[in-house]
């Protein structure tokens, strides 16, 4: 196995989540199939790929201790603009920055469907 090629996110609306995160983070276009409920594939800064895909159907919102896949974590070098941004954008934040005793900082927020995005900055990578 080589590593995980992308995630899947199911949206409600994928042109405008497609949108959202190439507004805050930059994200690339690297598949658009052109359908009228389009699927994409976005490209991250570290050549991970998001893939935003149509919903056929809907659940009510969870939190972040719900069982299964719950929040999507993006490391980051400067922590502390990348959380300006999300305030300088409306973003809903759930968890605001804060840095633990060994110095890892974190910030929990959702994007526009409500899934959980995690931003953290660790002082020493795990790996």
């Amino acid at each position: 196995m080589l590593g995980l090629e992308h995630v899947g996110i199911c949206a409600k609306d994928t042109v405008a989540l497609k949108d959202w995160y190439i507004k805050l983070f930059n994200f690339k276009i690297v598949y658009d199939n052109q359908k009228e409920q389009p699927t994409y594939f976005l490209l991250m800064e570290d050549n991970n790929m998001i893939e935003i895909y149509p919903a056929e159907t809907s659940v009510e919102s969870v939190d972040n201790k719900h069982q299964g896949i719950r929040h999507l974590a993006f490391s980051t070098d400067n922590i502390e603009k990348e959380y300006q941004n999300l305030l300088d954008h409306g973003v809903e934040i759930i968890d605001e920055l804060k840095s633990n005793p060994k110095g890892i900082k974190t910030a929990f927020f959702k994007d526009p469907e409500g899934n959980i995005i995690h931003f953290i900055q660790r002082p020493e990578s795990l790996i």
